[in-house]
């Protein structure tokens, strides 16, 4: 039982949050996408535009890492461990979470053909409608990406406090071109299609930062006097 205990907890309580908020988010999507079909055509796939949204929350539950880490120190638990651990758990959930996604887009896919409405995909996207396993190949890349740069800039600011903040420079750099390999944050000058290599290399770039700021962080613990 002792095997993994940060991954395990992380998976038994953190996982199980995360995909049922997704489903509390997708059905949302369903309700406007409905409510908005009864005064104009729907043209647009509302899976496929709400999934910018998940870029931005998947950066800022990342973020969340930070304190994390610090309960998980207070508890007995080592850095070491948590910059093992809590990728793993990152890793493991972003593909679970795009496995649930990219069944939405099928189930999407079935609703707008019974509705009859025109299901179109944003421009700047690298798949297909129906093209499922880069949709999943493609969220799972851009998820484990922005945890692991969203963790890293929760640590940064966590350890170096003000200066923190140019951490974001580095972030940056590994989401646009993260974004640029899985399309979900795609800028018109770096664009270069699903690549295994490209997202393999920022998820490695987003663990050495986060390793950097983690691996000798001193952390202060307030007690009351």
């Amino acid at each position: 039982m002792s095997r993994l205990p940060i991954a395990r907890y992380l998976f038994s309580s953190h996982t199980l949050f995360l995909i049922m908020f997704l489903g509390a988010f997708y059905l949302l999507v369903a309700v406007v996408v409905a409510v908005a079909a009864l005064a104009t055509p729907i043209t647009l796939s509302g899976v496929d535009v709400a999934g910018q949204a998940l870029h931005w929350l998947a950066l800022g539950y990342g973020y969340s890492a930070a304190t994390l880490l610090t309960t998980m120190i207070v508890h007995g638990r080592t850095r070491r461990e948590f910059l093992v651990q809590h990728p793993l758990f990152q890793v493991v959930t972003s593909a679970v979470l795009a496995a649930l996604i990219t069944g939405v887009y099928a189930l999407e896919a079935v609703v707008y053909r019974a509705a009859g409405w025109t299901r179109r995909l944003q421009d700047h996207r690298i798949f297909e409608a129906t093209d499922y396993p880069t949709i999943f190949g493609a969220y799972w890349s851009m998820l484990t990406v922005c945890l692991m740069t969203g963790a890293f800039l929760g640590a940064a600011i966590l350890r170096w406090e003000t200066a923190g903040a140019l951490a974001l420079l580095p972030a940056a750099v590994v989401v646009v071109y993260a974004g640029a390999a899985n399309g979900l944050f795609s800028l018109p000058f770096a664009r270069v299609g699903l690549d295994v290599a490209v997202t393999a290399v920022m998820v490695a770039a987003g663990w050495a930062l986060l390793w950097s700021a983690v691996r000798d962080m001193p952390v202060r613990i307030r007690v009351p006097a």
